[in-house]
């Protein structure tokens, strides 16, 4: 197995590309993510830090709900984050791994952030101790789920992004599917899960999302072998064509609450 290197050095987060991936990403997710903010009855005065915070979108909706002053952002790479400071909103760069809390909240959250993380579980209890007595720690983790897809193509550049994120990034692609459990291992309360599966329709949103992550691991999986140039060309075209479903992916969201 090759040394994981972690997100930050595989993908260049401040790149262009990035910030439309991370966009695409918003337009997806965000209506699961901010249901769950709904459902935990986010208010005026709560105190909220939104870790890997992306292009900013939870963040904003954090703002609206609780007021932008109550509100911390926070990333390793903060390009995309200029608008959140302008509202109000800190924006702080910090590393959830190994930097001090930034606060005691009544809610925490993060997004596609804690399956590329090694020491997740020790992650999990760091920001569980950042929580005011009632408050709430809200995951998001993402899983891949190959073996489900339709077509022979996506079913095996999927394989391959998951491995490649698996072997460089020291991503976790089926830790997911432990939710809750963790939660409950840090001891917090309430504990419950939710996951999400969404068509992915060729030339539609998710589908092309799914495209941009994978193209993410291109250079690598072409160079060693992993995967031929006709095999990722295929499974590029079957994501772009109308005709084409795969429900491949899913997302957990995990809440527990501090007594």
């Amino acid at each position: 197995m090759s040394q994981a290197i972690g997100w930050n050095n595989f993908v260049d987060t401040e790149a262009e590309a990035e910030y439309r991936r991370l966009l695409l990403l918003e337009r997806i997710f965000d209506p699961f993510s901010l249901r769950q903010l709904d459902d935990l009855g986010v208010r005026r005065g709560w105190q909220c830090l939104e870790i890997g915070a992306g292009a900013g979108s939870v963040a904003r909706r954090m703002a609206e709900l609780a007021g932008p002053e109550n509100v911390v952002a926070t990333d390793l790479s903060l390009k995309f984050l200029g608008p959140l400071a302008d509202l109000g909103v800190t924006v702080l760069h910090h590393d959830v791994t190994t930097d001090d809390a930034p606060g005691e909240f009544d809610l925490i959250h993060t997004r596609f952030v804690l399956d590329h993380l090694p020491a997740r579980e020790a992650v999990i209890k760091r920001m569980a101790s950042w929580l005011k007595p009632g408050g709430w720690l809200l995951i998001e983790i993402g899983t891949t789920m190959p073996e489900l897809a339709s077509h022979p193509a996506t079913r095996r550049s999927m394989a391959v992004l998951t491995q490649v994120m698996t072997e460089r990034v020291g991503t976790a692609a089926d830790w997911a599917r432990t939710l809750p459990v963790p939660l409950e291992a840090a001891c917090l309360a309430d504990c419950a899960a939710e996951g999400s599966i969404l068509p992915a329709r060729g030339g539609q949103d998710l589908a092309h999302w799914l495209m941009n992550t994978t193209k993410l691991v291109e250079e690598h999986a072409l160079a060693t072998g992993l995967i031929t140039r006709e095999e990722l060309d295929e499974a590029f075209a079957m994501y772009e064509t109308p005709s084409f479903v795969d429900y491949t992916w899913m997302t957990v969201a995990a809440r527990g609450r501090r007594d």
